[in-house]
C-alpha cells in the first residue's frame, strides 16, 4: 500500500453535455459561421458527423481531421483572440452551475482534477485555463505556429480516454495509490472510463447510459446552464 502522502483522490469531467450545456464543436462552428469564417457546407458536414455520433458510428479520427483541418487556415497565434472570445462569450455562459459546484467541491476536498474530452486541445486548453483545470483532449499537432492538420496520438475518445488519463497520472486507475476516482459523463461512448473508475456518475445521460446507470445503481445528475441544481 502506498504511503499516506502518496494517496490520491481523482475527479474527472467530460465536457460536452456534462460540464457544458451544449456541444463545443457545434458552438465553435456556429461562432465561426457568424463571423464569415466557416462556410455552409462546413456546418452541413458537422451535422452529418453528429448524426453518426448519436448512433455510435462516428469515426473519431476522421471527425478530428475535419475540425483540426479548419485550424490550418490561420496561424495558431492568429486563432488565439478568436478562441478566447469564443470561450468567454459562448462556453462560459453555458457552464452548468451545478457542474461548477461539483468541480469546486472536489477541488476544495483536494482531489486531482482533469477535464477529459475528445474536443481538440486548441479550444479545450483555453477553457481549461479559465477553469484552472488540467485538460486531456485530442492533441493538435503544431509546427512553427501552424496546425499541421494532424493529431498527436489517439483521440481522447472511448477507451482511449482511459489510456490518456493513465498516461497523465503515470499509473493505472486500478492502482492502490488512487483511493477513489470519480468520472462525470453524459455519453455511452464514455462507458469504458465510467467502468474504470470507482465512482461513476451519469450526467444528463443518453438512453444507453441511463439504462446502464439504472442497472448498475450509478448516481444520475441533471446539470443545465441557468439552473442552480444540487450537485
Amino acid at each position: 500500500m502506498a504511503g499516506l502522502k502518496d494517496l490520491m483522490k481523482l475527479a474527472l469531467f467530460d465536457l460536452d453535455h456534462t460540464l457544458l450545456d451544449g456541444d463545443t464543436n457545434i458552438l465553435w462552428l456556429d461562432h465561426l459561421a457568424q463571423r464569415g469564417l466557416a462556410e455552409a457546407d462546413t456546418i452541413e458536414r458537422q451535422q452529418q458527423y453528429m448524426a453518426l455520433y448519436a448512433r455510435e458510428q462516428l469515426d473519431m479520427a476522421e471527425y478530428m481531421d475535419f475540425h483540426i483541418g479548419l485550424l490550418r487556415r490561420r496561424r495558431i497565434s492568429e486563432w488565439q483572440a478568436i478562441v478566447e472570445h469564443f470561450v468567454h462569450s459562448e462556453l462560459v455562459p453555458r457552464l452548468a452551475p451545478a457542474a461548477l459546484a461539483a468541480l469546486e467541491s472536489h477541488r476544495a476536498a483536494g482531489h486531482r482534477l482533469a477535464l477529459v474530452t475528445a474536443t481538440n486541445s486548441v479550444l479545450v486548453g483555453t477553457l481549461g485555463r479559465v477553469l484552472d483545470i488540467h485538460t486531456i483532449a485530442s492533441e493538435v499537432e503544431i509546427e512553427a505556429d501552424q496546425a499541421t492538420g494532424r493529431m498527436l496520438g489517439q483521440p481522447s475518445f472511448r477507451e482511449h480516454k482511459i489510456a490518456r488519463v493513465q498516461d497523465w497520472l503515470g499509473l493505472p486507475l486500478s492502482s492502490d495509490t488512487i483511493l477513489e476516482s470519480h468520472f462525470y459523463s453524459d455519453s455511452a461512448n464514455d462507458i469504458p472510463l465510467l467502468q474504470a473508475v470507482s465512482h461513476p456518475v451519469a450526467v444528463n445521460p443518453d438512453a444507453k447510459l441511463r439504462a446502464l446507470a439504472e442497472q448498475q445503481g450509478w448516481p444520475q445528475r441533471c446539470w443545465k446552464a441557468g439552473e442552480a441544481q444540487p450537485a
